[in-house]
């Protein structure tokens, strides 16, 4: 029996390996995508689902390439959820059309002179009293509201998964090796050959690099964050509370659903709770939820957390970059071809997706008719991670 052959095999089923599919398959290269696990499974599903445009960024001194980077990215999530142009993610369950950004007395000036700058690129506009959220308004206080989609992100998931069709498998790839032109990946549905091997599979890009000789220290790092799930929220709230001299915000607050409104909880509180036990960041969470809304019920409320490792790319420099990261693999145990994509940020897959088919197209072309991987299944999509860790 022949090995199955592709032009490409993509490693990966989050928000990046799915769009680097679709533009791939719209581009006429024939693809199979390898998930080990559900498709947004990873860093997509635990993602708070904030297409940035850079309100984000403001207090950092990298603001403006971040800003740009970031609104042009949102650009092509709005083309593709209004149907306008690429991938038909029209069915998109859009959250929240916009975020609530406010802040306390001490950083109002240098908060009204960010929104003031040419750093922020999406609309902005600070709210009258009587237009803040009373759950939010405090003595001192100022709010805006920011022009900034949240969406779900699984649900940006199955939209991509059917924007085109073509082999997805759920199977874990054991190993990566250049063979005669062409790259034997051996997974628990057998071989396979690939013209070109693209890695999207975040955290475990680290994993696959080091399949290909790699030191992945070399290409990316991790950053932890305890999240936090906060069950039986008074009413859905999409913002970002700025509360000191930071370039992140104190708490960054999404909402979601199971069996009532979960908060999910990030910002600084998940970035500083990585040391803290789960009581320990609870404890926290109760802390910061009770200094920052006056009237909110805690009693009311239960909590859970969550863990993340978030995987980012570096470039050639070895830095974070502001934008994805998409560089070739061209060591002697990859044999060229095996690219590495990590997009940084949500909102930065379709922009990531470009730059890998621009480099793609630079060393071949569609080639290969593709085939079925017949006795592999179909992956499944995941479900919220406050569902998955109850």
């Amino acid at each position: 029996m022949s090995t199955p052959g592709f032009d490409v095999v993509i490693v990966g089923g989050g928000i990046a390996g799915l769009w680097c599919r679709w533009a791939l398959v719209n581009a006429g290269y024939s693809v199979a995508l390898l998930e080990r696990s559900a498709l947004a499974h990873g860093q997509t599903g635990a993602s708070q689902g904030i297409l940035h445009r850079g309100v984000k960024y403001a207090m950092s001194p990298d603001a403006s390439r971040a800003a740009a980077a970031a609104d042009s990215s949102a650009q092509a999530w709005d083309r593709a959820m209004s149907g306008r142009a690429g991938p038909d993610l029209t069915s998109v369950r859009v959250l929240a059309k916009s975020m609530l950004m406010w802040t306390d007395a001490g950083i109002l000036s240098r908060i009204t002179g960010a929104v003031a700058s040419r750093l922020l690129t999406s609309h902005v506009e600070r709210l009258t009293d009587e237009q803040i959220p009373p759950l939010v308004r405090a003595p001192a206080r100022a709010a805006y509201r920011v022009g900034e989609t949240v969406i779900d992100a699984v649900s940006a998931a199955h939209a991509l998964g059917a924007a085109v069709k073509g082999v997805m498998a759920r199977a874990a790839v054991r190993s990566i090796m250049p063979t005669g032109g062409m790259h034997r990946l051996e997974t628990e549905c057998g071989s396979i050959e690939a013209g070109a091997v693209v890695l999207c599979a975040g955290q475990g890009n680290g994993e696959l690099l080091a399949m290909l000789g790699e030191d992945p220290a070399q290409w990316m790092q991790l950053r932890d964050l305890h999240m936090v799930a906060a069950r039986g929220a008074p009413g859905e709230l999409f913002g970002h509370w700025i509360a000191a001299a930071s370039d992140k915000p104190r708490l960054t607050i999404t909402s979601g659903q199971d069996g009532g409104v979960v908060w999910y909880i990030g910002g600084d509180l998940a970035e500083r709770g990585v040391s803290r036990s789960e009581s320990e960041q609870i404890a926290a969470a109760r802390q910061e939820l009770g200094a920052c809304f006056r009237d909110l019920a805690l009693e009311q409320m239960s909590f859970s957390t969550i863990r993340i490792a978030r995987a980012e790319g570096k470039d050639k420099f070895g830095k974070r970059p502001d934008g994805p990261v998409v560089r070739e693999v061209a060591g002697k145990a990859s044999g060229g071809r095996v690219f590495a994509v990590w997009p940084t940020k949500l909102v930065m897959a379709p922009v990531a997706a470009a730059q890998l088919l621009e480099m793609l197209g630079a060393v071949t072309g569609p080639s290969l008719s593709g085939a079925s991987l017949g006795g592999c299944a179909s992956p499944d999509y995941a479900l919220p991670p406050w569902v998955r860790h109850r």
